[in-house]
């Protein structure tokens, strides 16, 4: 049976480098009826913030988070996370998927495949200052829901042809890595 994977993306660029590597991941794939892809930074207007009433019970029940991409979420065995870094973080829209995960803390928790993808213009690597951060906030959030962290590709200085085309073939090598 094929693996449940949801896709999550922040970039608001429609053929950005964002984009394109989330697209290789897909295509490395094998199996993909049961892929979902959510662009949060395309569908920026329906993305709600985590809201939340002086009881700290949510307030949403109607959007597409809600509705559509967290039962897609909790449904899956592997979610990919694939960000742009902004000013060494995270961009809002996919920041705004992951603070909903608040609304459905126990239902995500345990067993899932995560692969974290990353595009930047920095030149280092995972140890670099600009990387870092970042991938600090994916290895804590992976340990806190009890994820389990299979992969990463940070595409550094994917501005440049040939290393986007090289983070591309790796993007493409984790999506083959689905059973």
């Amino acid at each position: 049976m094929a693996k449940k994977i949801t896709v999550l993306t922040g970039s608001p660029h429609l053929n950005g480098t964002s984009s394109s590597l989330a697209d290789g991941f897909i295509n490395g794939v094998t199996d993909k009826s049961n892929l979902y892809r959510f662009d949060a930074g395309l569908n920026a207007a329906q993305v709600h913030f985590l809201k939340l009433d002086e009881n700290e019970s949510t307030i949403h029940d109607d959007d597409i988070i809600s509705k559509e991409v967290m039962p897609k979420i909790i449904d899956s065995d592997v979610l990919v996370l694939w960000t742009s870094l902004y000013y060494y973080g995270i961009n809002a829209e996919l920041k705004a998927v992951i603070d909903r995960f608040y609304e459905y803390n126990h239902e995500l928790k345990d067993g899932k495949d995560v692969y974290v993808l990353i595009s930047g213009y920095d030149a280092g690597d995972k140890n670099s200052s600009a990387y870092h951060s970042l991938t600090e906030y994916f290895d804590q959030l992976c340990k806190y829901m009890r994820w389990n962290l299979r992969g990463e590709v940070l595409a550094s200085n994917s501005w440049n042809s040939s290393n986007l085309k090289k983070h591309i073939e790796e993007a493409t090598n984790l999506g083959k890595n689905i059973k």
